[in-house]
């Protein structure tokens, strides 16, 4: 899946750069990176102090990405929106209690479906019959 990642530093662009290779150790001087599952481009462009990378990129360059835009107080986007920790999914894991209640709704999800597709189609004609006898 191809992405768009930027971020934009109004000011100190050289330092924040040179820290985001420093934070991504970059080796490839030409901007394409390469890891195993992961193949995206890197741009510098200096004129709109913006860091973009585009393709398969890997939680080292977001997190990078994430640390330059907290010391540089830079603005983060994500495919040409403006992104913030809050817009991101976060996912709390279930306590004990809440576990316990996904498990019981599996099983008695389709016990008390077949409860009632069970009712319908032979208690409920069984009922009439009987009545109309």
């Amino acid at each position: 899946m191809s992405q768009v990642i930027s971020i934009k530093v109004p000011s100190h662009y050289e330092e924040a750069c040179a820290e985001f290779r420093k934070e991504m150790k970059t080796a490839d001087r030409r901007g394409y990176n390469k890891s195993a599952e992961h193949e995206f481009m890197i741009f510098y462009d200096e004129s709109a102090h913006e860091i973009r990378c585009e393709g398969n990129i890997p939680d080292s360059v977001f997190s990078a990405l994430i640390k330059v835009k907290g010391q540089f107080d830079g603005k983060l986007f994500y495919e040409g929106e403006e992104w913030s920790e809050e817009d991101g999914e976060v996912v709390d894991e279930a306590s004990p209690m809440e576990k316990a209640w996904i498990i019981l709704a599996i099983i008695f999800f389709p016990v008390t479906l077949i409860y009632l597709f069970a009712r319908a189609i032979v208690w409920v004609p069984f009922k009439i019959w009987k009545a109309t006898r």
